[in-house]
């Protein structure tokens, strides 16, 4: 059986639910990270689980920090103390990443950077290999700052998650009556907790664009095990900037290729977590192996004048079928909710090639599979 591998983008870390639920297809799941693991054994092996231990899920960090590795995780540890007063420079620094013009003065991303750094405003002359070094400092924090909000949400997510809709809705009516019946929905906790509630959901406006550029930018810094040629996401934006590159350069639109049925959320925990994905793919082997030989044949042709999803993967409709028959047998939608895995197939640029503008082998195709509603 061919082995697909898949690379995550752009978070770099997942929630558990997430993961158990994307591992049902792939063999593993590589992650960039900014932050490569410890070199001490004892504290590389408390943040380690055991996807990682056995080698499905993997994590990669390009261009390593090496020995600013401490000095980094210092800056992290002092942004997370001293939010208010980050804050505001971490702002500025994420829309200078955006910036297409360098920028100049206090406001400039090299500015900010010497500040949170603590070090002396480099002046108009640095070097190229300097502003190198800054852009993808630049692009680790940006990337870092997400996980701690990512973080953050999710803890306040299973905070609100015992709370439902019926009872916040009754104990607003309940603090109505209390105060006659005349309540302000400005100065309310209550309605403020529900409007947090409805919005934990809901991306931040161009946050996964300032985060999909500084994925690229430490993506594109060093090498990785293996040319990937099956990328999964998340976030529909992330993906739909890549392909909006892909078809910006190639000139041609990306061609729907499968889709495929997943539970929305699988809660346990490592262990029976990696039991139960482990048990779905043993008694998936035929579908499953099927779908990933076929995948792998299809990334692996030659340059393809004429792209027709047809010709490409003529049996998609029974694999399907066959597949979402095994997933709602294992996950039924009732206890696990459904999502679907939309596979995207780009022809003649190689998704390495796309975002890391690096030479492309004769293996020139990708796909891009997005889980969404």
């Amino acid at each position: 059986m061919q082995s697909l591998n898949s690379l995550y983008f752009p978070e770099t870390i997942l929630p558990r639910h997430l993961r158990n639920c994307l591992l049902l297809l792939p063999d593993t799941l590589h992650l960039l990270q900014p932050v490569e693991p410890a070199e001490d054994v004892s504290e590389a092996k408390s943040a380690d689980d055991i996807f990682m231990e056995q080698g499905i899920c993997q994590v990669h960090t390009p261009s390593p920090l090496g020995k600013d590795r401490e000095r980094f995780l210092g800056l992290l540890t002092e942004i997370r103390t001293r939010k208010d007063s980050f804050a505001e420079q971490l702002s500025g620094l994420t829309l200078a990443h955006m910036s297409k013009e360098a920028g100049r003065g206090d406001h400039s991303s090299q500015a900010i950077m010497s500040k949170l750094l603590g070090e002396q405003v480099p002046a108009d002359t640095e070097s190229e290999e300097e502003s190198k070094k800054a852009a993808l400092w630049q692009a680790r924090l940006v990337l870092a700052l997400a996980e701690i909000l990512d973080t953050e949400e999710a803890e306040l997510a299973r905070s609100l998650s015992d709370i439902d809709d019926s009872e916040l809705a009754l104990f607003q009516d309940l603090k109505g009556e209390e105060e006659g019946g005349e309540t302000n929905e400005e100065d309310s906790p209550l309605a403020e907790l529900m409007r947090i509630k409805a919005k934990l959901n809901q991306p931040r406006p161009g946050t996964v664009k300032r985060r999909l550029q500084a994925w690229r930018t430490l993506y594109s810094a060093g090498t990785l095990p293996e040319n990937f040629r099956f990328w999964m996401t998340s976030q529909e934006e992330a993906a739909e900037l890549l392909i909006n590159d892909y078809e910006t350069q190639s000139g041609r639109n990306a061609v729907p290729l499968l889709l495929l049925d997943l539970p929305e959320q699988i809660y346990m925990r490592d262990k029976d977590g990696l039991e139960n994905i482990k048990n779905f793919q043993e008694r998936a082997t035929t579908v499953r192996s099927d779908i990933i030989e076929k995948l792998s044949g299809i990334v692996s042709k030659e340059h393809l004048n004429v792209v027709d999803p047809v010709a490409l993967l003529p049996d998609a409709g029974i694999l399907a079928r066959d597949w979402n028959d095994l997933i709602e047998y294992h996950f039924p939608e009732e206890h696990f909710g459904r999502k679907k895995l939309d596979l995207q197939f780009l022809a003649n640029i190689s998704l390495d090639q796309l975002v890391g503008g690096k030479t492309t082998d004769k293996q020139c195709h990708g796909i891009v599979a997005l889980y969404r509603e």
